[in-house]
């Protein structure tokens, strides 16, 4: 009868799944698991005494299938998965040189992306960098030292003709040397050729020459550019003589006058002189007009303002700016006790000064600490840096042919010749130092305790206030100042008289009128 049972019971089975944990609608059978077990020890020990085995009907096991859009859906899911995988190995490269080309390294980090690897480029990368030429253009504070060829994302650069092509040993041996005047008026670059350029026999080609030639004169004329961006409109060149292949070459270029989307610039290749003393051999010369495209502002996501009859004058001296503004730039520095009257008669000579038609700007101590120093305190180090600051943004109106007058108590000598030589150091080509005139506002202490129009030597003998000028921090005259004024013995009028009469006196201003 079982026989019989389960050959029945086979035609109807169409799945059949083991299920020890859970019943499922179906019939029980007994199987071999409920035999008597002997286990590691020797005993006899029943398992279960049955096993589930449960049955599906065709009708489930449909239902069990995974749908036509589950089945669809996952290959689709692997199709996408695999291929983005694919695409985002493939365009790794891709994405680094994109990378570089929107944020490229900056002059500083140029300098260091070429490592020498060879004896020969080791040797001539060091003779470059201990020329004496070299040292001087690192020394000048107004030229700035790059690698151009090293921006080039390294992808790109293999293709890149002068980069690439021409780079490597018997050619350029290793990446020119460049040093770019900040206000673009001039470029000098330095490099090695080798004798993989030659034209004849030991001459280098004089197509290379132009090559190089257009891109320093074009390298010159970028900071003049809109969008520092130009295209080679016009090149001449002159060859003078012949350049010897295996030599170093020297290339200098001048941007001479600039307008709008154009500049002009004129340039030419010399040889590297070897000895003290000796005169470089010019090669050749050339002269050459860039023109910023007008599409390079859609090109960099910058609005183009249109063309305007703006002229640039490279590197405008300081002398040129004063004669185009009609003034001096220089700066007045008062300096003296707390309610020495220090603000009260700058402020008289910056109305004078405008009133007589001299642009004049008065930076004062309160008035900077609510800006430009508010993060500062009045420890000695605070302090410090104060009068640093103020120093260099009175450098800066002094430059722009502006009178800088600022009124500081300024206590400390030294702080107070870190102004004065900021000044002095800012003499350009042709130029004399700012000038820098210090007035010592000389007012007894116990005179400015009278005034105490704050009440803060008040607060400062009750030791409300810590580390006061003239109280509980030393406050250092000056030893020799270009004006003094005592206060307490002069009006507001007379004294700022007294300083007109110097400023005039030293042919800083032209004019002397009354005070009104």
């Amino acid at each position: 009868m079982s026989s019989c049972l389960l050959s029945a019971t086979r035609r109807q089975i169409n799945t059949l799944r083991i299920s020890p944990a859970t019943p499922s609608p179906g019939r029980y059978f007994r199987t071999p698991s409920s035999r008597a077990l002997t286990t590691a020890t020797g005993k006899l020990e029943a398992t279960r005494p049955y096993a589930l085995l449960s049955y599906s009907t065709g009708a489930s096991a449909a239902a069990d299938r995974p749908s036509f859009f589950r089945r669809t859906a996952s290959v689709t899911g692997r199709i996408l998965l695999f291929t983005t995988l694919g695409f985002i190995m493939a365009a790794a490269p891709a994405y680094e040189s994109a990378k570089t080309i929107l944020s490229p390294p900056d002059d500083a980090a140029s300098l260091a992306m070429f490592t020498p690897e060879d004896d020969d480029a080791k040797a001539k990368e060091a003779y470059i960098n201990s020329h004496p030429l070299v040292a001087a253009l690192r020394a000048d504070p107004d030229m700035v030292e790059s690698r151009p060829h090293m921006k080039i994302p390294e992808t790109w650069r293999r293709h890149n003709l002068t980069g690439g092509t021409l780079m490597g040993p018997g050619k350029v041996t290793v990446p020119p040397f460049s040093w770019s005047e900040r206000s673009g008026k001039s470029y000098v670059q330095i490099s090695h050729v080798g004798t993989d350029l030659c034209g004849h026999e030991g001459i280098i080609h004089g197509g290379f020459l132009a090559t190089m030639l257009d891109e320093g004169l074009a390298r010159c004329s970028f900071p003049v550019l809109p969008f520092n961006v130009g295209m080679t409109a016009k090149l001449e060149i002159n060859y003078k003589a012949p350049a010897m292949a295996n030599q170093y070459l020297v290339l200098r270029a001048t941007t001479v006058k600039a307008e709008g989307r154009k500049a002009w610039v004129e340039g030419q290749i010399e040889t590297l002189p070897t000895e003290e003393g000796q005169q470089p051999t010019v090669l050749a010369t050339a002269s050459a007009l860039f023109i910023s495209p007008r599409q390079a502002s859609r090109k960099l996501g910058v609005v183009n303002t249109g063309d305007s009859n703006i002229t640039w004058h490279p590197s405008l001296s300081r002398h040129e700016r004063n004669q185009l503004r009609g003034q001096r730039g220089f700066t007045v520095w008062f300096t003296g006790l707390s309610a020495s009257g220090k603000s009260t008669v700058a402020t008289a000579l910056e109305q004078h000064l405008l009133h007589i038609g001299l642009a004049a700007y008065r930076l004062d101590g309160d008035n900077v600490r609510f800006g430009l120093n508010k993060d500062l305190g009045f420890s000695e180090k605070d302090r410090n840096e104060n009068i640093r600051r103020i120093a260099e943004v009175a450098k800066l109106f002094a430059d722009s042919s502006t009178i800088a007058l600022t009124s500081f108590i300024s206590p400390y000598r030294a702080d107070r010749q870190i102004a004065r030589d900021l000044h002095a150091n800012a003499s350009q080509s042709g130029d004399d130092a700012l000038p820098f005139i210090e007035v010592f506002v000389d007012i007894p202490l116990e005179e400015a305790e009278k005034r105490d129009p704050k009440g803060l030597y008040k607060k400062a003998r009750a030791g409300e206030i810590k580390d006061f000028t003239g109280i509980s921090a030393p406050y250092e005259a000056p030893e020799n100042p270009e004006i003094t004024i005592r206060t307490d013995q002069l009006s507001v009028e007379d004294s700022v008289r007294k300083i007109v009469e110097y400023l005039a006196e030293k042919g800083l201003i032209s004019q002397t009128t009354e005070t009104r």
